[in-house]
């Protein structure tokens, strides 16, 4: 995988790219992130970036996916947020084994959509993989609650346990008392690491390995970007440190205050939602790590080629206050090519002979000199083919940006007090013991709405 950033400087992009002189002043600020996230990592506070090297989570992880082998024909992951997107973006990009468990992600909690998903599941040749860190994740453990109803009638009180894996913390929750008090298989997440950095433990992995992906070749990929980071000389020779560096500086320098993730490759669009939850959620905050007010964030959009017909005219002609993130791929494999035909029209038969890959890509190069030409600023990461490896490489590199960026902006990557304070007046609403205050807050702040104002 590479990184060009030619789009984002200012021989480019003119006056909102980035000018030599402030391209030599990134590497300093690079340097101190280096050493910052580099005494973390020592102290044990970036777990997420150690779990490439983490040979005995996978082995646990590849003897739970052998124990179920052979004895169901899908595989449902009941989970929401970081406990599911991860495990999206891989089954997104990568084939499933052919034989192997349909892997599908249960994501939404809307009774159209769940209701006529487990009614047409045959939960006699079903496993449901329930995903939570904190075990307590409301829209999850409804799901769990239903399907765990559904079991017990169909296959009693004693089978209906060798159709769910719980995966949640080791020590706390209600999952985690669940899972001690009944018996269930189980599987840990890590501790420090938070659902949307989750993506290469047990979360994503298990999942993707009872559905035959190689999950050992997406460690590696992971493991091969770490390993080019040791081998940086300057922190401008990391991917993922000039990435941050430059995206960093475009939002708080040229005020780009929105990045636009471009997946000039289907199978990558969930990848795209990944991303979108991990630097949205990760940098979105109030406060820096002094309790300082700084409202820092840097709005995350993913689109794919075919919205290049539906937003891209605001891209090129609209505020200038986005950067754009190319996802490009050299080879789209198994070529599906346009046949030569209506050679005597000049508008359709110049098509004839070229792949579908080949016209992604050029509708990529083209898009990106149309942003370059009206000085719009555009950086592209380029999989030379989507496989286990480079989507390792590519979850990895975006996971180490985003610490990065958090880094430059001093905000704390790892916590969602504002996800937190919605969650606590759910609870309440929902009449979870304990949080009486909560649903008051909520009737309180109902009761000042002006109805003159519902129309």
């Amino acid at each position: 995988m590479r990184l060009d950033l030619n789009g984002l400087l200012e021989r480019t992009a003119g006056g909102d790219g980035i000018g030599a002189d402030a391209w030599a002043a990134l590497e300093p600020e690079l340097v101190r992130v280096r050493d910052v996230l580099a005494a973390r990592r020592g102290a044990g506070a970036l777990r997420f970036a150690d779990l490439p090297a983490d040979k005995d989570s996978v082995r646990r992880v590849l003897e739970a996916a052998e124990s179920v082998d052979g004895m169901f024909d899908a595989v449902v992951v009941l989970g929401i947020g970081g406990s599911a997107l991860g495990v999206r973006a891989i089954a997104g990009a990568l084939p499933q084994e052919e034989g192997a468990p349909r892997l599908i992600v249960a994501d939404s909690f809307d009774p159209d959509a769940f209701g006529p998903l487990l009614a047409a599941l045959d939960v006699r040749r079903t496993l449901f993989n329930v995903i939570s860190k904190s075990g307590e994740t409301a829209e999850t453990i409804a799901q769990f609650m239903i399907v765990r109803d559904r079991l017990l009638r169909e296959l009693g009180a004693v089978d209906y346990k060798q159709h769910l894996v719980v995966t949640t913390d080791a020590h706390q929750g209600s999952l985690r008392q669940i899972v001690n008090d009944e018996g269930f298989r189980e599987l840990v997440i890590p501790e420090g690491v938070e659902g949307r950095f989750s993506a290469l433990t047990s979360v994503g992995l298990f999942p993707a390995a009872v559905a035959g992906i190689d999950v050992q070749e997406l460690l590696a990929g992971a493991a091969s970007v770490d390993d080019r980071r040791r081998a940086a000389a300057s922190p401008m020779e990391d991917p993922a440190l000039v990435l941050a560096g430059v995206l960093w500086h475009l939002a708080t320098r040229h005020d780009k205050r929105t990045l636009v993730l471009m997946a000039y490759c289907e199978r990558l669009a969930a990848t795209g939602d990944w991303f979108c939850q991990l630097w949205a959620e990760s940098l979105g905050k109030a406060l820096d790590t002094a309790g300082r007010t700084v409202e820092f964030g840097q709005t995350p959009i993913r689109l794919g080629a075919a919205d290049q017909h539906s937003q891209l005219q605001l891209f090129l002609e609209g505020p200038r206050d986005k950067v754009v993130l190319f996802l490009r791929v050299d080879d789209h494999g198994g070529g599906v090519d346009v046949p030569a035909t209506y050679q005597d029209l000049e508008g359709v038969g110049y098509l004839g002979g070229h792949s579908l890959g080949e016209l992604l890509n050029a509708e990529q190069r083209a898009t990106e000199l149309a942003l370059a030409k009206r000085g719009r600023p555009s950086a592209t990461l380029l999989l030379p083919a989507v496989t286990p490896f480079t989507l390792g490489q590519l979850l990895y590199l975006l996971q180490l940006a985003t610490v990065a960026v958090a880094t430059l902006a001093d905000v704390d990557p790892f916590t969602q007090p504002g996800v937190e304070d919605a969650r606590r007046l759910a609870f309440g609403l929902m009449g979870r013991p304990g949080f009486e205050a909560s649903h008051d807050e909520v009737e309180s702040w109902l009761a000042t709405k002006d109805p003159r104002f519902v129309v």
